[in-house]
């Protein structure tokens, strides 16, 4: 890569407190078959091991790292790299995860050739804490959804994970960047935006290594996890969806109001419990699951009126 001439790809990494992790990831990236990329880690305030590694690192003249004040916002953080980006595409890898080193030659080859597509994402494969491949339990097989997939989007049933995705720059800039009020979905919520605008590109196979583990930041907290599921499908209720899109989030989304409903009165706060019940009742009364959570809700004493943060 020169340094006269931006690359044709701009990786975005987000960075904190990982360094266990961190230079699989990293090195994973710069192991790519297809070397016209630039590495953009925005750190959001790591200290010790992982700024020191990161220092290490930002010697390579084909990474870049942004030292940005903490602010625990994904979403911000990605922003900040986004906007520093100078490549025609951008893709993304998390800082525990790993890209197979044909990732970004195959899926840039397939995004060439692409009738109309302005976007792509890949297959995957779980592995966990010390690189090893595994099927976790309870979660769906990967599956492809190609093309129009709004509805799949819509309804979460897109599997296309934010390591595995690669975007036309030009598509990012109709869109938008990641929406900063979201403390999760935000990824989901950009997805959502690109749907609308260009049909999606996918490269079935797994050239991705998806780690799960006990650190995990979207595992943190159900209730903020469900708050930010709730607001997504709030705007995935506002799109053009088919008739079996509209019945299948009209489901899910009175079942994730009862289970937040649940999680609120857990917490202590009765008066937005029953809200979100009362908002919900008449789409979920028809599914056994809706009653489930709300007669828990109903059965759950208040501890106190405030959830203390």
């Amino acid at each position: 890569m020169s340094g006269d001439f931006p690359p044709r790809v701009s990786v975005i990494m987000a960075s904190w407190n990982r360094p266990q992790f961190l230079a699989s990831a990293i090195d994973s990236v710069l192991a790519q078959t297809y070397q016209d990329f630039e590495l953009i880690v925005a750190d959001d305030g790591s200290a010790g091991p992982t700024h020191e590694l990161l220092e290490a690192y930002a010697r390579s003249p084909r990474v870049r790292v942004l030292w940005l004040t903490h602010c625990g916002v994904p979403a911000m953080v990605r922003n900040a790299a986004l906007r520093a980006a100078r490549g025609e595409y951008l893709a993304f890898v998390d800082s525990d995860d790993v890209w197979m080193p044909t990732k970004l030659e195959r899926q840039l080859d397939a995004l060439r050739g692409a009738d109309g597509a302005r976007w792509s994402y890949t297959g995957y494969t779980h592995i966990d804490a010390q690189g090893k491949t595994f099927e976790p339990v309870g979660v769906q097989p990967w599956r492809a959804h190609e093309g129009d997939i709004l509805d799949a989007v819509a309804c979460l049933r897109a599997h296309s994970a934010l390591p595995t995705v690669m975007i036309e720059r030009t598509l990012i800039d109709q869109a938008g960047m990641f929406d900063e009020h979201l403390a999760l979905y935000e990824d989901h919520d950009l997805w959502l935006r690109l749907a609308r605008l260009s049909p999606a590109l996918v490269v079935a196979l797994p050239l991705v290594g998806i780690r799960r583990h006990d650190a995990h930041y979207s595992g943190r907290d159900e209730l903020a996890t469900c708050e930010s599921r709730a607001l997504f499908l709030e705007r995935a209720w506002c799109c053009k969806v088919s008739p079996a899109a509209r019945a299948e989030l009209r489901r899910t989304r009175a079942l994730n109001a009862a289970r937040l409903a649940r999680l609120h009165a857990h917490a202590g706060e009765r008066s937005t419990a029953w809200r979100s019940l009362r908002e919900s009742a008449a789409s979920g009364w028809r599914y056994p699951r809706w009653w489930a959570d709300a007669l828990r809700t109903l059965a759950t004493a208040p501890p106190r009126e405030h959830r203390v943060i």
